[in-house]
């Protein structure tokens, strides 16, 4: 067989790049599925953190596009998380939607308080989750500009 030149990588347009999402959740069977469904149904490229904390740390150092943040986690809750994120000038303009089993409204009002940017209750809609997750971050990057 002759040997044939190298295949040139096509460089991605940012249309065409997947979105990356961060999910910050501690309970290991509900990331996994919702991450698996969001990998599956919308193409997206998902990483997780399992508290508050690490969710906080991996929102700086591996710049996703949007944060889905639970609200009940240990060593930081999901309201510090957002806040966190939210006033940090390098993650600040990253949007945040809390995936949480919490459904009243001061837990609504709480979290919109320090800065989500939407609420979905589990078990999310993946359809409805993965519309809000492509105009939210349309919006976002537009933004930025």
């Amino acid at each position: 067989m002759p040997d044939q030149p190298p295949r040139k990588l096509k460089r991605l347009s940012p249309q065409e790049q997947k979105i990356k999402i961060l999910y910050v959740e501690d309970a290991a069977v509900i990331r996994d599925t919702i991450a698996r469904l969001l990998e599956l149904k919308g193409g997206y490229k998902v990483a997780y953190a399992k508290n508050g904390k690490e969710g906080v740390d991996m929102a700086v150092s591996w710049k996703p596009d949007i944060v889905l943040m639970d609200l009940r986690m240990p060593v930081m809750d999901g309201f510090k998380a957002i806040r966190e994120i939210k006033t940090n000038p390098e993650t600040r303009h990253l949007p945040v939607f809390v995936v949480s089993a919490w459904s009243g409204k001061k837990e609504r009002m709480n979290a919109q308080m320090v800065g989500a940017d939407d609420y979905f209750v589990k078990p999310p809609d993946i359809d409805k989750l993965s519309e809000a997750i492509d105009a939210a971050v349309e919006a976002s990057k537009k933004r930025q500009g």
